[in-house]
Order: structure tokens, then sequence, then C-alpha cells
């Protein structure tokens, strides 16, 4: 199912997920991107960056990672009573009607996938290690956060990744792109799909 989110994600759905990188680089390039003409005037960038603690790391196939993962699975009502059950035991949990229908849904993609859900880790965000299997992805040294009940960088319940920003001034960002195009840092390299790769040869000929 996680998988199947970044597939989403990828095409602009709304996930769970937040896209993120491994290489602070490529989100100096995201803070410096085209401003929108629209505007009377050109506003600076922002990169976030996270401290995220060892515990909070996780791989694509970790169960902790399928149990939000699935929760796209679950309906409103559904996850509305697994949310307001999150702070109990796993016992009381497992006796759940909508936590079995979330086993039920993990066992599809993991059989041997044992019952006993933590409610807390439906609460956290965890930083997850993707397969390499997408071109975007390595390419951006991309990785993901995704997000449980309530877990959002305003509310870190249970969840100590700290998240920070630096400004990037508006009239530095022509200057910024053209440094970053000197490490290779380009929308051809970072979107490895040919249209994104025409564009970035349009924009170096203008």
């Amino acid at each position: 199912m996680f998988d199947k989110l970044v597939r989403m994600q990828h095409y602009g759905l709304p996930t769970r997920l937040l896209d993120v990188s491994a290489n602070p680089l490529v989100g100096l390039f995201y803070a410096t991107g085209t401003v929108d003409r629209k505007l009377e005037a050109p506003t600076d960038g922002k990169v976030f960056y996270i401290r995220v603690p060892d515990i909070r790391r996780k791989y694509f196939d970790s169960d902790a990672v399928s149990c939000i993962a699935n929760l796209a699975n679950m309906s409103e009502a559904e996850k509305s009573v697994l949310n307001s059950n999150r702070t109990g035991s796993v016992a009381q949990f497992k006796l759940l009607d909508e936590t079995d229908r979330l086993v039920q849904f993990i066992r599809a993609e993991k059989p041997s996938f044992r019952s006993m859900v933590n409610p807390r880790d439906l609460n956290r965000i965890w930083y997850v290690v993707p397969k390499l299997n997408n071109r975007r992805i390595i390419a951006q040294n991309g990785a993901f956060l995704i997000f449980g009940f309530s877990a959002t960088p305003a509310r870190p319940i249970l969840n100590p990744i700290q998240f920070k920003s630096i400004i990037v001034p508006a009239g530095r960002k022509s200057a910024i792109r053209k440094e970053l195009a000197m490490l290779g840092i380009t929308k051809g390299s970072l979107f490895p799909e040919i249209d994104y790769a025409a564009d970035h040869i349009v924009e170096r000929y203008k």
C-alpha cells in the first residue's frame, strides 16, 4: 500500500505522505523555483529541514509503515473509531472490529503480519526510506514522511521530529539556481522524465 501511496503522490493526489530529500541541495532547488508572475513582487523562498532520530526511521516494508499506509483503505467512520482509541492498550485496540479490518488489509500484502497493532504507532510521523525503483526518487535522493493521526508539524504528538527552516531571499534565487546548475542540480537531472528534460533545455537556451 505504501508503494501505491508513492505513485499517488507522484501524480499529485492527496496522501498521508510528504516528499523529502536527503540532499539539501534538492531542497534549495525547490526553494528557488520560478516566482508566480501574478504576484506584484518576487517572494522569498524557504527550505525546511528536519531532524529525525533513528527511532523514527523506517524502511518501506516496515510493519509500522504498513499500518499507517493501509489507513487509506479504511472508511472515514472506521478511521474515526481507530483515531478515538489510539491511546489505549494494544490488547484493547485488538478487540475493535475496525482494527481487525485494518489487519485484513495489511495481511493482504503481508500474510505473516501479527494482529498486534500498536495504536500509538498510528499517532506518529515516520521517516520512510522508499524502494529505489523510481528514477525521480533516485535522482532526488528522495524519501517520505508518512503522517499518522494528528501527527502534524504543528502538533508533534509522540514525534520527536524537529522542523526548522531557512529563508532564501527572492533576489538571490536566480544566482543560486545558476550555482546549483554548476553542481549538476537542474530540472533535467532531478526530473529524468523526457518532458522535464526538454523544459530544462528550453530554459537553458532562452
